[in-house]
């Protein structure tokens, strides 16, 4: 009950934190402005894609640099 919503932190900081995982070990996947959001306030690196709910214009306007337009370029990015 004291977990704020996206774009706050403190969901993806309490599943960081109860699977023992350090930010520099993981990256954020989404597909919308809140996610770009939600990954700044969470000081994660993220990851757009292309196939969810906005176009990649938008997400590049709100600050997205990494996309990915299907699984195996999502695969290739997050094994990079």
């Amino acid at each position: 009950p004291d977990i704020r919503r996206k774009p706050a932190p403190d969901a993806v900081n309490e599943v960081l934190q109860s699977l023992k995982v350090e930010k520099s070990a993981a990256v954020y996947i989404g597909d919308s402005e809140v996610d770009v959001e939600t990954a700044k306030n969470a000081g994660l690196d993220l990851i757009s894609v292309l196939w969810g709910f906005r176009e990649k214009e938008n997400l590049i306007s709100c600050g997205a640099k990494n996309f990915a337009a299907n699984m195996e370029e999502l695969e290739n990015l997050i094994t990079a």
